[in-house]
């Protein structure tokens, strides 16, 4: 897809923003009312952001057989690992990320020149001669994609209070999720309409999130720290032995999200013969739940916490994944229905822990680490799925191999949950969650 993570990956106007101590003996301190009010217009010019974000890079989800395996043709394997080698990017590109996106008083020009660097990239897919050329820029596309929306969620968490995490993280999580929907059924339509366009397209929107982040994003006032550099941002990361948690549940979700996006698209076109218009409208069924639900999900992690949603919702979503392969055409509707609520009710969760066990000064590394578990994810999804399918080609029938597909991922999901929970306890226990 995970994670990559609710009503809080990211709100309400509760939130108020960081202020450096020193300031606040030197003025007197604004309103409550005024910096909820400020809090509030930050945070939602962060979360339009973060939607444009998402929109150009799920365009080409929709028109991935098309795009990747006919006009290069391309066998399974490698239209899987389209929908992965960008991933690898922003794996490798993570410990630099880190470091940008904790970079104070610049995250707002870091991710404008990534959504910048982003576009030009997806336009140029447009014009690549062969698969080759194709993966190399996809590769480059993921890492400065992931730079953009890492330090975006940075800047969103720093203007949320810590009684409100949930709400303010559903918030972003919410445009993330509008965004991903908004883009895959976009993609189905602009390749109806505009075939040979839909990177240049893809490129034009990435582009417009940039100058959009340096009209409109405003960044909190956060406390000077010596960061010691790229070994400190990684460094939080090996300390804070608890965030496992929460990037186990990132790299898993996006490893389901993977599969979605590759297997289960090409799933729709072999076996229900779906074009990319109709594939983008079962997807947004899936889709558009989760936008909508995310931030109900995170005002209801605010009040009950986040253990239980988290670890229910991931199993249910396990069971429900598991089933893809054995329902009809009209079940499978009901099916992504029920996916985009579950999936929201254990996102919001998510991004709340992440936020909770998160450092304010070492925000950006802790996002970067919760996005880089989730490009894993993302990463091993399509090619697993991919690696998986075509052997059980070898030994049944192509139906039958979805179906083993779908069970197989589905049980990955089950198991996470089973695993985490005595860990989800011990961190309430200790008082680092909720």
């Amino acid at each position: 897809m995970t994670t990559a993570e609710k009503d809080g990956i990211v709100f309400v106007p509760t939130c108020l923003p960081e202020v450096d101590t020193q300031s606040a003996t030197a003025a007197p301190a604004a309103a409550p009312s005024d910096r909820s009010i400020s809090a509030l217009r930050a945070v939602f010019a962060v979360s339009g952001m973060v939607f444009l974000c998402m929109v150009p890079v799920t365009m080409l989800v929709a028109p991935l057989k098309e795009l990747v395996g006919l006009r290069y043709q391309a066998g399974p394997f490698w239209t899987h690992s389209f929908m992965s080698v960008n991933m690898v990017g922003a794996i490798l590109a993570a410990p630099l990320i880190g470091l940008l996106s904790d970079a104070g008083g610049a995250r707002r020009r870091v991710a404008a020149m990534a959504l910048f660097t982003d576009a030009l990239l997806l336009a140029a897919m447009g014009w690549a001669p062969n698969l080759a050329t194709l993966l190399i820029l996809r590769f480059f596309e993921g890492a400065a994609h992931i730079l953009a929306l890492s330090t975006l969620m940075a800047v969103a968490a720093g203007w949320a209070a810590e009684k409100s995490r949930g709400r303010a993280m559903g918030v972003v999580g919410s445009a993330m999720m509008f965004g991903t929907a908004c883009g895959t059924r976009t993609g189905g339509e602009v390749w109806r309409l505009l075939p040979d366009w839909t990177f240049l397209v893809a490129g034009c929107i990435s582009a417009v999130a940039a100058v959009g982040v340096l009209m409109f994003v405003r960044e909190p006032h956060t406390p000077r720290t010596d960061r010691g550099g790229m070994k400190a941002a990684l460094a939080i990361l090996a300390q804070r032995r608890e965030l496992a948690v929460p990037y186990a549940y990132a790299l898993i979700d996006r490893f389901c999200v993977g599969v979605v996006v590759s297997t289960l698209v090409l799933y729709f076109a072999d076996i229900h013969e779906l074009e990319p218009r109709d594939r983008s409208r079962l997807l947004v069924l899936f889709l558009v739940p989760f936008a909508v639900l995310i931030y109900p999900a995170g005002r209801l992690v605010d009040r009950i916490g986040r253990v239980w949603p988290i670890a229910l919702a991931s199993a249910t979503f396990g069971v429900v994944f598991a089933s893809y392969g054995v329902a009809s055409a009209e079940s499978l509707r009901a099916l992504m229905i029920i996916s985009g609520i579950v999936s929201a009710i254990m996102f919001a969760p998510n991004l709340a822990l992440c936020a909770d066990l998160a450092p304010s000064s070492h925000r950006g590394a802790v996002f970067t680490g919760f996005n880089a578990a989730g490009s894993l994810g993302f990463l091993l999804g399509p090619l697993a799925a991919g690696a998986f399918f075509s052997a059980m080609t070898r030994h049944g029938n192509t139906l039958e191999a979805y179906q083993a597909t779908f069970l197989a991922t589905g049980c990955t999901q089950v198991l996470c949950a089973a695993i985490t929970l005595p860990l989800l306890l011990r961190l309430r226990r200790r008082g680092l969650t909720r």
